[in-house]
């Protein structure tokens, strides 16, 4: 097989109108970082888990965070300005939980301080990307953050990733 012959079918495509879940079910097959989200407003803290974020430009500098609008701290992520993605690290699966719980103390678990934008900035985060909220667009039942990114902080460990409804770690393959 070649780079230009298809790949032979793994499975036969499920309609979403026989079977709602296919969709859910699908997309838990791909590989996605673990992020947490934070801001501030009004000197109080908030954030999420969110597996939902992506590169769109690089001139100007931005990413898109998704933020399903029952989320407990969705009112504050239309209210604020700045925004941080912190990039979890391969031992950090427990704040991943920690920021999905409804009504859990979220800040008690993890050192974090102020970043150059204000909002809160995870210790020992494999990457933080801080920036200022570009738009916000209401997309189903989530609202699209777009953040234009002023500052990078670069760790050195090893992401955390998500995968088949479970965390993985990355290992290195030769070619």
């Amino acid at each position: 097989m070649t780079l230009l012959d298809p790949a032979p079918a793994t499975s036969r495509p499920t309609s979403l109108l026989e079977e709602p879940r296919a969709f859910r079910d699908g997309l838990s097959s791909m590989v996605t970082s673990v992020c947490v989200i934070t801001t501030a407003v009004d000197g109080q803290r908030f954030g999420f888990t969110a597996n939902s974020v992506t590169s769109v430009s690089m001139d100007p500098p931005l990413i898109l965070v998704c933020l399903a609008d029952t989320a407990e701290c969705h009112d504050a992520f239309l209210a604020t300005d700045c925004v941080a993605v912190n990039v979890l690290a391969e031992d950090q699966a427990h704040l991943s939980t920690v920021f999905a719980t409804r009504g859990a103390d979220k800040f008690a678990a993890a050192p974090f301080h102020d970043g150059l934008t204000g909002a809160p900035v995870l210790a020992d985060a494999t990457l933080t990307l801080e920036g200022r909220v570009h738009e916000r667009t209401t997309a189903g039942d989530h609202t699209m953050v777009l953040v234009e990114v002023t500052a990078v902080a670069r760790g050195e460990r090893t992401p955390l990733t998500y995968q088949g409804r479970q965390f993985r770690r990355l290992l290195t393959t030769e070619e």
